[in-house]
């Protein structure tokens, strides 16, 4: 019993003397490093992590949260800490995406690509590397290679409006808008009211050929906003391409009078014009147009077919000329 009472009390003082050495340590670099940076103090937060850091430099975790302090001081900085995380670190994918991010917003794209393409290896059923993969070729205008990692991402992440609106875009970017309309449709079982796949979808019904679906779709849009001058645009085709020529006329009219210099309203005004004989009308219209639009060959084409039809053969040829240059 005594032996036992002498154990306790060994115990108690050594968990005491313990105690009381913890408590007259300072405090680790890494925890002072952490309650700097809760009050704001980045500088001496970065300060106690590369002490920490200097200790154990295999504490990759760490890395990365002095990564992600420096990313709001210094970018440079702040990539070098992510790209010693190695690839078999916990904290390897976390870098890479943190490495995406600072790339792209300091227009690294080299890097961050193939920063992209390792994540997509590595992660193939994360959608948001596939995501930014199609994002970062779609600006670069690459179409062709943006199009399979837009729809992956969509196959992932089924109920992403941007990946579905994107895989539109693509698709529009590549002459394939007929195919616009799945993604679109999909866009709006999602949000029924989602104006701009309502909008998008009646220009896909429109090229593919649908116009009593491009019209019900531009008459939504028209029923809550009047004065979107696409919209009028593809009912006034959609009008056009059932015979109603004259409604369709109105309706472009309607859009001209809201934007009196819209391109691609004037050309869609001058074609039913010139198919309604009034070839005169559509030049006086489309003329003044030309100096600021005269490497537009739907333009330049438009102009030909009306001085042709008005019976003004030089102005015809000399259209005709510049159209077929611009097609060279």
């Amino acid at each position: 019993m005594k032996r036992l009472l002498l154990l306790l009390v060994a115990v108690a003082v050594i968990w005491g003397a313990a105690t009381l050495a913890r408590m007259l340590m300072p405090p680790a670099p890494l925890q002072l490093a952490r309650e700097s940076l809760a009050v704001g103090e980045f500088d001496r937060a970065i300060e106690h992590y590369r002490q920490h850091l200097a200790k154990y430099p295999d504490d990759w975790g760490v890395h990365g949260e002095l990564g992600l302090v420096l990313s709001e001081v210094d970018r440079p900085l702040a990539l070098e800490e992510f790209r010693k995380v190695p690839a078999d670190s916990e904290a390897y994918l976390d870098a890479r995406r943190q490495i995406v991010s600072i790339c792209l917003a300091t227009e690294r794209i080299s890097e961050a690509e193939q920063a992209l393409l390792d994540l997509a290896e590595r992660t193939p059923d994360d959608w948001w590397p596939q995501l930014t993969l199609a994002e970062l070729y779609f600006r670069q205008r690459r179409p062709s290679e943006a199009l399979p990692h837009a729809q992956r991402a969509s196959e992932l992440n089924p109920e992403h409006a941007g990946a579905l609106f994107l895989t539109a875009e693509i698709l529009d970017d590549l002459q394939r808008s007929r195919e616009m309309i799945e993604p679109l449709r999909k866009l709006i079982d999602l949000d029924l009211e989602n104006y701009a796949a309502h909008i998008n979808l009646s220009y896909a019904y429109s090229e593919a050929g649908q116009p009593e679906r491009s019209q019900e779709e531009a008459q939504w849009c028209l029923a809550r906003n009047a004065n979107d001058v696409n919209a009028y645009r593809f009912l006034a085709k959609a009008l056009r391409d059932q015979g109603h020529v004259e409604k369709a006329m109105e309706t472009i009219e309607s859009a001209l009078t809201l934007s009196p210099y819209d391109l691609e309203c004037r050309l869609l005004e001058a074609e039913i014009l010139i198919f309604n004989r009034r070839e005169e009308e559509a030049l006086k219209h489309l003329e003044p147009l030309y100096e600021q639009h005269q490497n537009d060959r739907r333009l330049v084409s438009l102009l030909a077919r009306a001085a042709a039809a008005a019976g003004r053969a030089e102005e015809a040829k000399r259209y005709r000329e510049q159209a077929q240059k611009l097609t060279e």
